[in-house]
């Protein structure tokens, strides 16, 4: 993740006080951790498949800040879109890798976070 990444998730996370917010922290191949503030919601260490799964049913909606051509950020969004579930994404600068998967989520008709500060109105 980008300084940006991070930058941006701080600023999601604190104006979300309302909301109950889930961050997802991978570190290895199979490791994910699923937090809720401090509170471990589940750690699973099985196929990306199942840890989409279970995100996908756990989570009202995906917001996406940054993901790779070939990152997993597609097929965890793919499994939204499966159950009908909302997408957002801070779209990126075109030339950045990372920016390539919510720039291209954006084109397919996922919703677009503009401003942070207007993120309670989108999610309402």
């Amino acid at each position: 993740m980008s300084e940006y990444g991070k930058e941006v998730i701080y600023r999601i996370m604190k104006n979300l006080v309302d909301f109950e917010v889930s961050t997802i922290r991978v570190s290895g191949c199979n490791s994910f951790i699923i937090r809720n503030g401090a509170k471990v919601i589940f750690e699973n260490r099985g196929s990306f498949e199942e840890v989409n799964e279970k995100l996908a049913n756990y989570a009202d909606c995906l917001i996406i800040i940054e993901g790779g051509e070939r990152s997993g950020t597609l097929l965890l969004a793919e499994k939204f879109v499966e159950k009908g579930k909302r997408i957002l994404v801070v779209p990126g600068r075109i030339l950045d890798e990372g920016s390539f998967a919510t720039n291209w989520l954006a084109m397919q008709g996922a919703e677009m976070i503009l401003d942070i500060n207007d993120l309670t109105e989108v999610l309402q």
